[in-house]
């Protein structure tokens, strides 16, 4: 806050000194003027920009710049949609509206279909991870938070516009423990070498589907999805337009979803009970690894992913069977890939090389069409007026 020249008190004066302390408080309250002014251009800045929780987003798009003025290695964010003219990660809000915007609606409605139940035609049932409800059935006393939509592009995956509904985890209040344990990298390359080190065993790889969904939560949670990134042709189907209240649709989350705390311990937790109904138990002291009792099989989990070495395809059947009655799963029998790594297998030399070539691609092929000593892309920075802070008299 900043004071006025009337909050201080004139002290007692002389005719002697009358005349200095008359220029002392001019330049007092020039001063106090300047710093006003600064106080009032950042306000003005301020209110230019809104927060989203984690990060600074101006209110307009900035201005479309050349294309050849941006670095190659400006557009390898991993997997994000990325605008052409400025380099920068598009959100939904601005896929929606685009010239290619049918694909991303398209996904926005399967994807709430999947979360809710389904969408007609081709999807006659959902996962039920979340129900829509009027507002005034909230019950008192619990918080709602926010979605928070994400776009990507996989082309290696049968749905290529992907979008995918996720809580805003930091306005959950969960009491419970969250971590979930993973393998890390040295356990993989330990599994790795394990495999390539025991005669006659092989490896394969499995992707569960939406691992984080199907598994009921202890405590219901609450969120509001604006009623703007609801596809026009599911709010139709399930009469949502009733239940709009202030902008927004609010749900109730009944089951693991993206971005919820408990989501992934929860998914871990529901797992490793299935598996101990087949005999399969988490390796002590090492997380994410498992194995089997009797049969030759371990394998190691990273959020869905399954490495599993196996001597005897009939034993990984087995698994695989294990895993079907609870997910939806894909397999890779050659284990082409597994966590963004490239693996060529020599079962006869019993060799295994590791490259991450797929994730070097874009790097490699794209150099700069100019010399960059940047590790990242300059932005121009934009000065405002310049403001004098001190008397020029």
């Amino acid at each position: 806050m900043v004071p006025s020249p009337q909050a201080f008190t004139q002290p007692s004066v002389t005719a002697n000194t009358q005349p200095s302390y008359n220029k002392c408080l001019q330049v007092f309250t020039r001063l106090l003027t300047r710093v006003q002014q600064v106080s009032q251009l950042q306000n003005r800045q301020s209110r230019q920009f809104r927060v989203c929780r984690t990060a600074i987003i101006p209110e307009s798009p900035p201005e479309p710049i050349d294309h050849s003025s941006i670095p190659s290695h400006a557009f390898w964010t991993a997997n994000a949609v990325v605008n052409p003219s400025t380099g920068t990660a598009l959100e939904y809000s601005e896929l929606k509206l685009g010239k290619d915007s049918k694909p991303w609606l398209e996904a926005a409605s399967r994807e709430i279909g999947r979360l809710a139940q389904g969408k007609q035609p081709g999807m006659p049932t959902g996962s039920n991870t979340m129900h829509f409800m009027d507002n005034r059935d909230l019950p008192a006393g619990r918080r709602t938070t926010y979605v928070r939509i994400v776009a990507a592009i996989k082309l290696h995956k049968a749905e290529t516009h992907r979008i995918r509904f996720t809580v805003g985890g930091d306005c959950i209040d969960y009491k419970g423990k969250v971590s979930t344990p993973t393998a890390d990298l040295e356990t993989i390359k330990i599994l790795l070498n394990s495999t390539v080190s025991t005669p006659n065993a092989k490896m394969l790889t499995a992707d569960t589907e939406f691992f984080y969904l199907g598994t009921p939560v202890d405590r219901y949670e609450y969120m509001r999805i604006p009623a703007k990134d609801i596809p026009a042709d599911y709010v139709e189907q399930y009469n949502l337009a009733p239940l709009v209240h202030n902008g927004h649709v609010l749900t109730e989350i009944r089951k693991g979803m993206y971005g919820l705390p408990q989501a992934g311990i929860l998914a871990y937790n529901g797992l490793v009970k299935h598996l101990a109904l087949s005999d399969y138990t988490p390796v002590q002291h090492t997380p994410g690894l498992f194995r089997h009792a009797t049969r030759p099989v371990a394998f190691s989990l990273v959020v869905g992913n399954f490495a599993i070495k196996y001597v005897n395809r009939i034993h990984a059947e087995h698994l695989l069977s294990t895993l079907w009655s609870l997910y939806n799963i894909t397999t890779d029998w050659t284990a082409s890939i597994y966590c963004g790594i490239t693996l060529k297998w020599d079962y006869v030399a019993r060799t295994v090389d590791l490259s991450i070539e797929k994730a070097l691609e874009n790097y490699l092929d794209k150099s700069p069409k100019r010399p960059q000593h940047a590790p990242h892309a300059w932005t121009t920075p934009l000065y405002g007026s310049k403001i004098q802070l001190t008397p020029t008299s």
